[in-house]
């Protein structure tokens, strides 16, 4: 029977630890966890004492004393710690399910896999839940088969809007660095991470691989008080010439749910969250599958780390999968500054929604705009081919 110890059970934590009870009839045993705000959490504890989980007040401990006899790892904690928690976890002899993304940047995440390849029998899965959905892998199978061709393009496009609390609800969000470490938090690096990665490996020259980027471009804008940005979009090259496109705005007032297309030279497959794939060919062929929601993908990630643990050959999203994000999202930020949204700024109070929501319509419409062309926000391209910038993207 797999046992499993859990770092923080706050936050994001409350969703790992619904996944470890929620495994229990695969046969889980979750024997401990570290939680460092008992006294804001005193019905879990009281809760979590009640099923026999022994419980520490910082991961060193928890480490220490409950490795031995553990499997595996639990880290659903900020940015900033996910490469000094893993490392340690692999170096007290555990395998590592650790949030997304992998780290807050490329050395950190070399750091891991280093660690990883140092500690035979033993690996990490990083959550970016939706590579573990069995659908995804069919349609990367179906696009290197060649069911729309050539792969030419992909585009990415999300909009959820986010109160102003959300960029206060802890010590490292929209922060370019915390806890000693970098984080580069921001709207593609988090809520929005799982596509851009689903975008990268969808276009992968291989089965398990994510596509690699020569070239990024980038505009990125500010709209609440952040260090990071809330919106912007991104142009960048594979080094197998595909055309890449990622758009997303938190300082918006509409909603756009998450949409990636794939173009391909003879036909177009597009990704709809949480609603659908569908599959439009030059030759005439359709097809719609439904696709699963985030709690079926969570489910189907645990799973898979689980049989992971008895099994080499069963996938997960490991560190050198993982890394095509983290490398993306530093390079963006080497690549471009960030400035002020253009337009006014509008306090917004929207449905569904509590608190206030601070959105920059010109640079939604922009946003939509660009998305339909595959360009930077205010910029065409020449018939060269090359990047012409507008007035309007100055």
């Amino acid at each position: 029977m797999p046992r499993a110890i859990l770092i923080g059970i706050s936050g994001y934590g409350r969703i790992h630890l619904g996944l470890a009870r929620a495994a229990r009839p695969l046969g889980l045993e979750l024997v401990a966890a570290a939680v460092i705000n008992r006294q804001e959490e005193v019905e879990e504890v009281a809760q979590l004492e009640r099923e026999g989980c022994r419980l520490y007040a910082d991961y060193p401990s928890l480490l220490r004393h409950e490795a031995a006899g553990a499997d595996l790892c639990l880290i659903p904690t900020g940015i900033a710690w996910h490469e000094r928690m893993t490392v340690a976890a692999l170096a007290a002899g555990l395998s590592v399910l650790v949030e997304k993304p992998l780290a807050g940047s490329v050395s950190e995440a070399r750091a891991i896999s280093a660690a990883e390849r140092a500690a035979p029998g033993r690996f990490v899965a990083v959550g970016f839940q939706d590579l573990y959905n069995p659908e995804v892998h069919a349609v990367k199978r179906r696009l290197l088969e060649g069911c729309i061709g050539r792969i030419e393009r992909v585009r990415f496009l999300g909009l959820w809007p986010r109160p102003t609390a959300y960029f206060r609800r802890n010590r490292w969000a929209g922060r370019m660095a915390a806890e000693g470490a970098p984080v580069l938090d921001s709207v593609l690096s988090n809520a929005f991470a799982h596509f851009v990665m689903l975008g990268l490996f969808f276009a992968g020259p291989r089965a398990a691989e994510a596509a690699s980027l020569a070239e990024v471009q980038a505009v990125l804008w500010r709209t609440n008080a952040i260090e990071t940005f809330d919106a912007g979009a991104v142009h960048a090259v594979s080094r197998e010439g595909v055309q890449f496109w990622f758009g997303a705005s938190h300082a918006c007032a509409s909603t756009h749910e998450p949409e990636i297309v794939i173009e391909g030279s003879a036909g177009t497959l597009t990704w709809l969250h949480e609603r659908e794939w569908r599959l439009e060919t030059r030759g005439g062929l359709r097809e719609r599958q439904p696709i699963v929601d985030a709690h079926a993908n969570r489910a189907a990630m645990m799973d898979a780390v689980l049989r992971r643990l008895s099994d080499s050959s069963v996938f997960v999203c490991g560190p050198e999968l993982a890394s095509a994000h983290t490398s993306l999202i530093e390079r963006i930020h080497q690549v471009a500054p960030i400035t002020p949204a253009p337009g006014p700024v509008e306090i917004r109070h929207l449905d569904g929604i509590e608190g206030e929501v601070l959105c920059a319509p010109q640079a939604e419409r922009l946003l939509r705009e660009a998305f339909a062309r595959g360009t930077l926000p205010g910029r065409t391209v020449s018939s060269a081919g090359a990047l012409a910038c507008h007035d309007s993207a100055r």
